[in-house]
């Protein structure tokens, strides 16, 4: 038969367990939150007058902006212009129908708004190829910079008879530190975040075009 002392005894260390166990869930780790969103939509505009939209007006600015971000520096690394499949290249530009293939690298320096995100300034590098039929643009960070271990974006843009379908995807892996009872959340928060951004880009992309579309002439800004 147990005696009171040991029943004390016993409670005491369960007691004990119980908060070194709290203060082991309480405890700050760092830990890295993954998330990944996607969505598919169309615009009511055909894909000559949308390529000519999104190179000649430089989007860039525009669904930045939108995306959680402002754009503090903006630079033309390489660009390469394929002109074979396009007889007369000048013309068919002006027209709006041309068949001029563009690959071009910029780096971006951007500035977050996020609350879950330590960093305040970011450099990305965006990969953008421009075909008769299909326009890709990927964008990421350069290696990892402080808590963000990786941020990529990409929009695929392709004709959907006489629309434009447009495929946008972004990727996040952050590191935060957080106790350890917490990890859900941050988790949650994280992925919150990639909806978010990826719901604004499609704000931003869809007003853009709508903005530009009824011109006849889409003229570059200067």
């Amino acid at each position: 038969m147990m005696t009171k002392a040991k029943i004390f005894g016993i409670s005491i260390v369960a007691i004990l367990a119980c908060v070194a166990l709290a203060v082991w869930q309480l405890k700050p780790i760092q830990h890295v939150s993954s998330a990944s969103s996607d969505r598919e939509f169309t615009l009511e505009c055909d894909f000559a007058k949308f390529k000519q939209i999104m190179v000649r007006k430089n989007a860039t600015k525009a669904v930045v902006a939108h995306g959680g971000l402002s754009l503090l520096r903006e630079s033309v690394d390489d660009i390469t212009l394929d002109t074979s499949k396009d007889d007369r290249p000048l013309l068919n530009a002006i027209r709006g129908t041309s068949k001029t293939e563009l690959s071009a690298t910029k780096t971006l320096t951007v500035r977050l708004d996020d609350p879950h995100i330590k960093n305040t300034d970011l450099t990305l590098r965006q990969v953008a190829d421009v075909d008769t039929d299909r326009m890709h643009v990927e964008t990421a960070s350069i290696g990892e910079q402080q808590s963000i271990k990786r941020y990529a974006t990409t929009l695929t843009a392709m004709p959907d008879g006489s629309r434009t379908r447009v495929q946008l995807s972004i990727e996040m892996k952050i590191e935060v530190s957080v106790p350890k009872l917490f990890v859900g959340r941050a988790d949650s928060e994280v992925q919150r975040s990639a909806d978010d951004a990826i719901a604004e880009q499609q704000q931003a992309i869809t007003s853009f075009v709508i903005e530009n579309a009824d011109k006849k002439f889409i003229f570059p800004n200067l």
